[in-house]
């Protein structure tokens, strides 16, 4: 048991520092070893993809929180746009947990496919803008379009665990053509705001199978707070190196922790199948 903390704690520091490097929350390692820890506590099978989504998303609150206190600190918080973003994220990744994820047909199966599209998607994009520089103003964005971002960020993020910026981050970058370290600046402050959203749904929510590990709703408090303490540690260190880095350095460091995810979550449901 004690050695499966240590993997979680590892996890978090891991988890934060790439949370504040690139600005996607680190959902991206959690959703690797969340359920490992759960299945080792005796999680029912059938809501291991609840469980997983809701312990991420408490963990990504730590990690995009103590990243925006960094860039605060250093005035790089974008608040216009991070609150027009963030208003219909709320309300989008709300009715998705609702009336998709928390519900019994959302299985293990369909919630790791879901995951491999997405980061094929999020490696795809990452990769083909690596080398791309774009100064496109933040004035040249319109709340239409921050809106847009912010409906498909919620969506996403309730449905994967992985935190918003799997889309905010390209769309802004590849589509609006935004700087990717001004795209993940704004993401961070998307993702604390809807993260501290979704954690108090999940902490409310009831879950299908009884179960009881000190947790609350779907949250299991020892799973939850081991990563959190990893990532508050780690996070600000994440969001100093960023300053530090290329534009293309951080895409490239992106994309090879998509792949490993990627390989892992393709192995895990060959296994499911067979």
């Amino acid at each position: 048991m004690l050695l499966s903390f240590l993997y979680l704690f590892i996890a978090g520091l891991l988890g934060g520092f790439i949370a504040g490097m690139v600005g996607i929350g680190g959902g991206v390692i959690y959703v690797f070893i969340i359920p490992l820890a759960l299945r080792y506590i005796g999680v029912p099978e059938a809501e291991i993809p609840q469980y997983t989504i809701a312990n991420s998303f408490f963990a990504i609150l730590f990690a995009s929180a103590s990243a925006n206190y960094v860039l605060v600190k250093h005035k790089l918080f974008y608040k216009k746009e991070v609150a027009i973003i963030s208003i219909l994220a709320i309300v989008i990744s709300y009715f998705t947990l609702e009336y998709i994820v928390n519900t019994p047909w959302y299985s293990l199966e369909l919630f790791n496919s879901i995951l491999i599209v997405l980061l094929l998607y999020m490696l795809f994009s990452t990769l083909i803008s690596a080398k791309k520089v774009y100064v496109t103003p933040l004035d040249d964005l319109n709340k239409y379009k921050l809106s847009v971002v912010g409906a498909a960020g919620g969506f996403i993020a309730a449905l994967s665990g992985l935190g918003g910026g799997i889309v905010i981050i390209p769309i802004l970058n590849s589509l609006m053509r935004i700087d990717i370290k001004k795209a993940s600046y704004i993401s961070s402050g998307v993702i604390m705001i809807t993260a501290f959203t979704i954690t108090i749904h999940n902490l409310l929510e009831k879950p299908i199978y009884d179960y009881k590990f000190y947790n609350a709703g779907y949250i299991i408090f020892p799973i939850a707070l081991t990563l959190s303490l990893g990532v508050v540690i780690a996070s600000p260190f994440g969001v100093k190196t960023a300053r530090n880095l290329s534009s293309t350095s951080i895409s490239y460091i992106y994309a090879s922790f998509l792949i490993v995810v990627i390989l892992k979550k393709i192995i895990e449901l060959y296994l499911i199948a067979f």
